[in-house]
């Protein structure tokens, strides 16, 4: 398994999305421009180490995940829970 920068730039890109952040938002966040978050986004820029372990923190993944797109034993449950977690909430804006 090799690191790809196009399919991590992707993987950033959609896991972005899912926290419904725009990439001037998240580039703000990693304190970076927005031209240097679209290069990473489209595997133009190779993101430094520091920057890869400030977006998995935000983004809430494993660096595994991020740089080489494995996923953990965790990441099913992670899942679970936040399904769970969603529909609890909807049962609570009901009550």
């Amino acid at each position: 398994m090799r690191f790809d920068p196009v399919e991590c730039g992707k993987r950033i890109k959609i896991l972005r999305e899912n926290k419904n952040l725009t990439r001037a938002q998240l580039a703000e966040q990693l304190n970076i421009s927005f031209d240097h978050m679209r290069m990473a986004e489209r595997g133009k820029r190779a993101c430094s180490i520091d920057l890869l372990v400030d977006l998995s923190l935000i983004l809430e993944v494993s660096l595994d995940y991020l740089i080489l797109g494995k996923k953990t034993k965790i990441d099913p449950i992670k899942d679970e829970l936040n399904k769970a977690i969603e529909m609890l909430e909807k049962i609570k804006v009901e009550l």
